[in-house]
């Protein structure tokens, strides 16, 4: 009688992954959340929101990229507060503006509202 194939090494792999990829998550969280509180001393803006994978609980891998909505930022600040946040957390960002978005109230409802420091 074949003996049965154990998985436990593969099992224990993929929960440790997907342990590192959550506390990368988390880390990264913080990350933004502090990038946004200094992109306030170069660029104004009146809210942000975080939203896409990076806000799902283990839905972040290495390849994701990080979604932030703006109210209130301007045109002309678009690539610099893109290129800034980015540098900060080292990760590829995409930024959309709220005032001409599609899912404007699906971002705000899903995301995670960034509150300015006082």
């Amino acid at each position: 009688m074949p003996s049965r194939f154990s998985t436990a090494l593969l099992d224990e792999a993929i929960k440790r992954k997907k342990r590192e990829r959550e506390e990368l998550r988390l880390s990264l969280l913080a990350g933004i959340l502090s990038a946004l509180d200094e992109l306030t001393n170069e660029i104004p803006f009146t809210e942000a929101y975080i939203f896409g994978s990076v806000v799902r609980p283990y839905g972040y891998s290495e390849e994701s990229d990080v979604d932030i909505a703006f109210v209130g930022l301007k045109d002309k600040d678009f690539f610099r507060a893109m290129s800034i946040i980015s540098r900060k957390i080292g990760r590829e960002v995409d930024i959309v503006q709220m005032e001409r978005h599609r899912l404007s109230q699906e971002i705000r409802r899903r995301g995670i509202k960034w509150t300015r420091k006082s």
